[in-house]
C-alpha cells in the first residue's frame, strides 16, 4: 500500500514539472507576442503620424476651382497655391479645368471664396496660371525637384474629386513610373497632336481632382494631377505633370500670359501618315516612311530664308532622326525664339543640311 502511495506522490510530481514548464512556455509565447504586436503597432503609428503631418501642413495649400460660364459653374477641379506676393496669390491648375470659362472662383480651406483672374493658360502642355486679390494670410507650397523622384516612392494627391462636396480629399499612392510619354489629341479628331511628359502614380485620381497637387513625403510639390487611363481593363494608373517641366511654363504665363513658342514657317505631314496613293501623288519614293513632307511654306519664314521649300521632305532636326510630325513639334517646341537648328532634308533624291535661325 506505501509503495502505491509513493508512486502515486512520485507521479504528481512529476506532473506538476510537466505543467508547470509548459505554462512557463504558453506564458513566454504570449509575451513574444505581446512584444512583437506591440512593434508592428508602432510601426503602423510612426507611419501614419508621418502622413498626416504632410497632410495637415498641405491641405491649406490647396483650392477648388470652379468655372463658371455666364454665372452658371459647368467644370470643377482643383489648384495649388505657387506663390504669394503681398495680397495676390497664385494657384496652378490645368487648362481644360477653366478653358471657356467667363468667371472663376476659387474655394480656399477655410472656406473663403473669391473671384480668380486667369493670367494665361497653355494648351499643349494642359496649364493655366491664375491670380486671387487675398486679405488673409496663406502660404504656397514648397517646390520639389522632380528629376530626384524615384519609382516607389510614396506620394499624395489632394483635391475636389466629384466636386467641391468632397474638397480637401486626399489619397495615396506609389510612383509607378517616371518619364513616361502619353500622347494626347488636343483637337478631338481623333490623331494624337502631342506626347505629354509625366509622372505615372496610382494614387487614386478622379474627375475635380484635375489640376490639384502630387506630392512627395516631404510636403513639397512635385507634379500637377492632369489625366488618368479609364479603360475597363485599366486600375490605378493616373498621371500627373512633373515639376521641373512645370515651372518653365508657368513663369511665362506669369510674364507674358502665354507661352511663347518658336516658329519656323511651315505646314507639313507626316509621311508615316501618307498612303501609297499620296505618297505616288507628291512623288515621294513608298518604302519612305520617314520625315515631313512640306505642304507650304512662308516665305519670309525661318525655313524660307534658309532656302527650304514646298515638296522638300525634312530628315532630321538638330541631328535628331524625324519620324512623326507629333515629334517634330516637340522637338520644335522645346526651343526658344532666337535658337539656330539644323535641319537636313531631301529634294530631287539629294540631301542638303541648312542652319535655321528660329523666330
Amino acid at each position: 500500500m506505501k509503495k502505491w502511495v509513493w508512486v502515486l506522490i512520485a507521479a504528481m510530481v512529476v506532473w506538476n514539472s510537466v505543467l508547470t514548464i509548459q505554462l512557463s512556455q504558453f506564458q513566454t509565447q504570449l509575451d513574444e507576442k505581446t512584444t512583437e504586436t506591440k512593434i508592428i503597432n508602432k510601426v503602423v503609428t510612426d507611419f501614419t503620424t508621418d502622413v498626416t503631418k504632410v497632410v495637415e501642413k498641405s491641405l491649406d495649400k490647396v483650392v477648388g476651382v470652379s468655372a463658371l460660364y455666364n454665372g452658371e459653374v459647368f467644370s470643377t477641379g482643383s489648384g495649388a497655391i505657387y506663390d504669394v506676393e503681398g495680397s495676390k496669390a497664385y494657384i496652378i491648375t490645368n487648362n481644360h479645368v477653366i478653358e471657356d470659362a467667363t468667371s472663376l472662383t476659387i474655394t480656399f480651406a477655410n472656406g473663403e471664396q473669391l473671384d480668380a483672374k486667369a493670367l494665361g493658360s497653355d494648351l499643349y502642355t494642359d496649364l493655366a496660371l491664375l491670380e486671387v486679390d487675398i486679405d488673409f494670410t496663406i502660404t504656397p507650397f514648397s517646390l520639389g525637384d522632380s528629376a530626384l523622384i524615384k519609382v516607389g516612392e510614396n506620394v499624395l494627391a489632394i483635391g475636389s474629386p466629384l466636386g467641391l462636396d468632397f474638397q480637401g480629399s486626399v489619397t495615396m499612392g506609389i510612383i509607378s513610373g517616371v518619364d513616361r510619354i502619353v500622347p494626347v489629341d488636343l483637337n478631338s479628331d481623333g490623331f494624337d497632336d502631342w506626347d505629354s511628359l509625366v509622372l505615372q502614380t496610382d494614387a487614386a485620381i478622379n474627375p475635380g481632382n484635375s489640376g490639384g497637387p502630387l506630392i512627395n513625403m516631404a510636403g513639397e510639390l512635385i507634379g500637377i494631377t492632369s489625366m488618368k487611363i479609364v479603360y475597363e481593363e485599366v486600375e490605378g494608373m493616373g498621371f500627373a505633370i512633373p515639376i521641373n517641366e512645370i515651372i518653365p511654363i508657368i513663369e511665362q504665363l506669369r510674364a507674358n500670359g502665354k507661352v511663347i513658342r518658336p516658329v519656323i514657317g511651315i505646314s507639313a505631314v507626316g509621311i508615316d501618315e501618307l498612303s501609297n496613293y499620296q505618297k505616288s501623288f507628291y512623288g515621294i519614293q513608298l518604302d519612305l516612311n520617314k520625315g515631313l513632307y512640306i505642304t507650304s511654306i512662308t516665305f519670309s519664314g525661318p525655313a524660307g530664308i534658309a532656302g527650304i521649300k514646298k515638296g522638300d521632305i525634312i530628315l532630321t532636326f538638330d541631328g535628331i532622326e524625324i519620324t512623326t510630325f507629333k515629334q517634330f513639334r516637340k522637338l520644335l517646341y522645346a526651343k526658344k525664339v532666337g535658337d539656330p537648328v539644323v535641319i537636313r532634308y531631301l529634294r530631287d533624291e539629294k540631301e542638303t543640311e541648312v542652319t535655321v535661325t528660329l523666330k
